[in-house]
């Protein structure tokens, strides 16, 4: 993050009084953390500046806030922490439903098309469980390709169920964000060509 501006909370109170050129001062000094932490967890610029943009929006918006914030470095983070979470689960909603159109093409009668898009996601499925954490990625592969039970995973790699429980939550959770990321650059790539 750029250093905080010496004058932050005279530029606040000019902000809250709708100063632009004050509110461009803050949003440069807070920009890069803001999207740094949103990259971090969407892992697409594209989204990251979205949120930044989205952030500020409302920074602006609640500006008559501004003179009564103490934090207002937690203040921003909070109200991005928020832009992050709404698009996290936008994301989940969104694999949920590309998970749903997955197993129904699958289970139905399989033309070439569908075909493709079933060998493509099976692609996406192997990429993401192949950068998961080793400790995940063990996990997964016991349940999902050898049928383990949790104890027997547990039992497995000397650990407790609970924790084969956390590692197999958190490898969903990761494996439905990385079909999500790679079906959105797909399609932004078709926007592309159309």
């Amino acid at each position: 993050m750029k250093e905080r501006p010496a004058d932050e909370k005279a530029l606040l109170r000019l902000v809250s009084e709708g100063d632009e050129s004050a509110f461009r001062k803050i949003y440069d000094a807070y920009h890069d953390h803001i999207y740094n932490a949103a990259f971090a967890f969407t892992k697409s610029p594209h989204i990251a500046e979205d949120i930044v943009q989205e952030a500020f929006c409302k920074v602006w918006y609640k500006r008559s806030l501004l003179p009564s914030v103490e934090k207002f470095d937690a203040w921003l983070f909070i109200i991005a922490r928020n832009q992050i979470m709404t698009e996290l689960k936008s994301r989940m909603r969104h694999a949920e439903f590309v998970e749903y159109l997955r197993k129904f093409l699958t289970e139905s009668e399989e033309t070439p098309l569908q075909d493709l898009i079933s060998r493509e996601s099976e692609s996406i499925i192997r990429d993401a469980v192949e950068i998961l954490p080793p400790q995940q990625k063990a996990v997964f592969s016991l349940s999902r390709e050898e049928g383990l039970s949790q104890e027997e995973i547990a039992l497995k790699l000397n650990i407790s169920k609970n924790t084969v429980r956390n590692h197999m939550n958190a490898a969903l959770k990761f494996i439905r964000h990385y079909i999500l990321l790679q079906h959105a650059v797909a399609a932004a790539l078709l926007i592309e060509l159309f």
